[in-house]
């Protein structure tokens, strides 16, 4: 006959090892689950940020062009056309002409700029076309001759015919220019006087720009992005880098294509076959219509994941079989402690952190309460380095664009409910480029450090977000237009005082700013702010150049 305490210590083993079962099947059904989500967070945080990348380097072609437009109409509005004195013309042609120039060489992968005027206006110059090869310095090229070719001749004229046609600013995708002999992407603007075609406005950019931030992209071991388009063309992977059109494409090639015509929620992944292996992508519609697309093999996503499981059920058997020898030895002792601490890791696992684990006996359950403490501590530390890490720009120790985007979705709440009141500034480094190009990029992180620490300083008081390479942008809530002045001015002559006193550079610092203040009656919203912003700062900079 079994005593009572061998059905007792039976009764409480089953119970742990059925307890263990389905504690350990909920632990590993949740931990797949939390561990898919973290690798579709990854893929689309990637992806999203690559793509707010590109299309931070689209938005700033479409300005340089957009510079150039509004120059070229506010210089001929009120003029008649055709216009019939040279001299005015030519007085004209060269303005824009500098204007011109100067956006090229200042956006990065140009290689022409153009304004060409329509044939049927018989103007007695035809614009001018300016090009480089090399990254050199651009010098006129021969006109082309539009009337020579069909308007479907996309390779010679599709530049000029495709933005008239759509009468908007256009992004003509990946295209080989039979001009230049060069495969490139252009942003062209039609100009028209009233019903008057006037002619085109634009801005070839070498498609390799393109290239280099795309493969940049790494994720797990092999993972890697391409461009697509939204009618099954495949404008860059690394298996074909010249890209390939519908009709060249691979049925495989189409059948992954065709997926990226199919809705999805932003935190999912398409699963699809390549050559045979098991892969997952997500993608991102970028400004100019193509669509960036990020994979990786399904083995390697889900590499993490299985690793957990073999350690947590490792470690699970370990703990029962550990959890039964101490339940047989001190079963009257462990009962009252072990269902402590078992709601209490009842709790760790729902994520509650803030338990309060009592337990102080002296044997194994207080070792194991003591180090359920320790654990949670650590992982408590640990969540909250995180959190300040990802929203921390690791070179100046500011906001980064992930602070900076919560910064303005709570902004954002408070416009809605109407009690908004700030100003954006939009600060800018010059010559950055130049200085990585010319003494290395340590001596460009130190040139970021000081300009960062001179833009807390002159705004000190205010959060300031570090959204780019050498872009910085401060939220200014709740100051009045005249304090908002005074801190710009204080910005302005810490520039200039630490210029005085500079040691470390051969040339002045410059930093480009503009300010632009929320018009809540207007009901304006926050982008329109930043743009106006932006905007004010890319004339200081243009400012800033002509007075260096």
């Amino acid at each position: 006959m079994r005593s009572l305490q061998s059905k007792f210590l039976i009764l409480i083993v089953v119970c742990v090892l059925l307890s263990s079962l389905a504690l350990g099947c909920v632990g590993i059904v949740n931990m797949r689950y939390v561990v898919e989500e973290d690798s579709a967070q990854i893929m689309n945080l990637l992806c999203s940020e690559k793509g707010q990348e590109i299309d931070g380097t689209l938005a700033s072609i479409e300005q340089s062009v957009n510079t150039i437009y509004h120059y070229a109409r506010d210089q001929f509005v009120g003029m008649e056309i055709p216009w019939g004195d040279g001299e005015r013309l030519n007085n004209y042609m060269g303005k824009v002409r500098e204007v011109a120039l100067n956006a090229a060489e200042n956006t990065d992968g140009a290689v022409a700029v153009y304004m060409r005027f329509a044939p049927e206006l018989h103007m007695q110059m035809d614009g001018f076309f300016l090009t480089r090869e090399d990254g050199g310095s651009f010098e006129e090229h021969d006109m082309t001759d539009i009337t020579q070719y069909d308007p479907e001749d996309i390779g010679h004229v599709g530049w000029y015919y495709i933005p008239l046609d759509n009468k908007e600013a256009t992004w003509l995708e990946p295209y080989e220019n039979e001009n230049i002999g060069m495969r490139m992407i252009s942003y062209v603007i039609p100009v028209f006087d009233g019903d008057t075609t006037v002619g085109v406005i634009g801005m070839d950019i070498d498609v390799d720009i393109l290239k280099n931030s795309v493969n940049s992209v790494k994720i797990y071991d092999t993972g890697y992005a391409f461009l697509a388009g939204t009618e099954l063309q495949l404008y860059y992977h690394r298996e074909y880098p010249e890209g390939l059109t519908a009709g060249d494409a691979k049925e495989t090639i189409k059948k992954v294509l065709a997926l990226l015509q199919e809705k999805k929620a932003d935190d999912e992944l398409i699963s699809y076959r390549w050559n045979g292996e098991e892969k997952r992508l997500t993608y991102r519609t970028l400004k100019n219509g193509m669509l960036l697309v990020i994979t990786a093999p399904a083995e390697e996503i889900n590499a993490s994941q299985n690793r957990l499981i073999r350690q947590f059920v490792g470690a699970a058997v370990l703990i029962v079989l550990l959890f039964i020898l101490v339940t047989i030895y001190m079963t009257g002792k462990m009962i009252r402690p072990l269902k402590d601490l078992t709601d209490a890791a009842q709790k760790i696992a729902g994520g509650d952190l803030g338990v309060s684990i009592d337990c102080e006996t002296r044997d194994e359950i207080g070792v194991l309460s003591a180090s359920v403490r320790q654990m949670v501590k650590h992982l408590t530390h640990y969540i909250d380095y995180v959190n300040k890490l990802a929203g921390t720009d690791a070179l100046t120790g500011v906001g980064n664009k992930t602070a900076y985007q919560d910064a303005v979705a709570e902004l954002e709440e408070k416009m809605a409910a109407g009690k908004a009141r700030f100003a954006v500034v939009v600060l800018d480094i010059n010559n950055l480029k130049k200085v990585n190009d010319h003494l290395g990029h340590e001596y460009g992180d130190m040139l970021i450090r000081d300009a960062c620490s001179l833009i807390q300083k002159g705004f000190a008081g205010n959060e300031v977000f570090r959204i780019g390479g050498d872009e910085f942008v401060v939220i200014l809530e709740n100051e009045t237009v005249e304090q908002s002045g005074e801190l710009v001015r204080n910005f302005d002559t810490g520039i200039v005082v630490f210029n005085r006193n500079n040691t470390k550079y051969e040339q002045k610092l410059q930093v480009a700013r503009g300010i632009a203040f929320y018009d809540g009656e207007a009901g304006e919203s926050y982008a329109s702010v930043f743009r106006r912003a932006d905007q004010a700062m890319y004339e200081n900079k243009l400012l800033q150049k002509q007075e260096k």
